[in-house]
């Protein structure tokens, strides 16, 4: 395993370019250019990423393990169980985007434009999407137990499957999400009602 500590890389072009098994820890990226780079079992640990484009990039298994994103591309990203425990994206470019399976605990989405993406089975435990439009979106199978939902748009988004314990059910617009009878229960349970079966 390469490790790369508290290296800052600015106006790179790493496209198209395939990383496995590296380290990087507390490092910048600057203005680089990692279209269509794929990763696998990769480690991005403490990380900032300013004005990065990933641009149709393919991500394994790979960990952005308390990072921030600012101003980032991610345009038709995937990634498949990976990491993203307790990393900030602000400012970022995010649709389309699929993700499978990962967690993504404690991450936080405030306010992002999170239109019809394609996110299945991923841990966002206590996740912050707050302000964030998920409007067509898909979210199925995923944990969003106390997650931070407040004024968060859920127009036609789809989150049949997902756990949604401990979440304020007055706190996201809920005018045409899609829910499973499970759900619904739980959250009129959350609003103080005795549902008789």
């Amino acid at each position: 395993m390469i490790d790369q500590v508290g290296v800052t890389f600015s106006g790179q072009d790493w496209g198209g370019r395939e990383v496995a098994g590296e380290r990087f820890v507390d490092c910048t990226f600057t203005g680089c250019d990692l279209s269509e780079i794929t990763t696998a079992g990769v480690t991005f640990e403490g990380c900032r990423f300013v004005d990065v484009r990933l641009n149709a990039s393919r991500h394994e298994g790979t960990a952005f393990v308390g990072c921030r994103l600012q101003g980032c591309s991610l345009f038709d990203a995937e990634l498949r169980g990976c990491k993203l425990v307790g990393s900030h994206f602000t400012g970022c470019t995010l649709r389309p985007l699929l993700a499978l399976g990962g967690n993504w605990s404690f991450v936080s989405l405030r306010g992002a434009d999170l239109r019809g993406v394609d996110v299945r089975d991923v841990s966002l435990v206590e996740a912050d999407l707050s302000h964030a439009n998920l409007a067509d979106a898909r979210f199925t199978g995923c944990d969003l137990s106390r997650a931070e939902l407040a004024a968060t748009r859920l127009d036609g988004t789809d989150l049949r499957g997902s756990g949604l314990h401990g979440v304020d059910p007055s706190g996201p617009r809920w005018k045409g999400a899609r829910l499973d009878l499970a759900q619904a229960v739980t959250l009129t349970q959350a609003l103080g009602a005795v549902v008789d079966t």
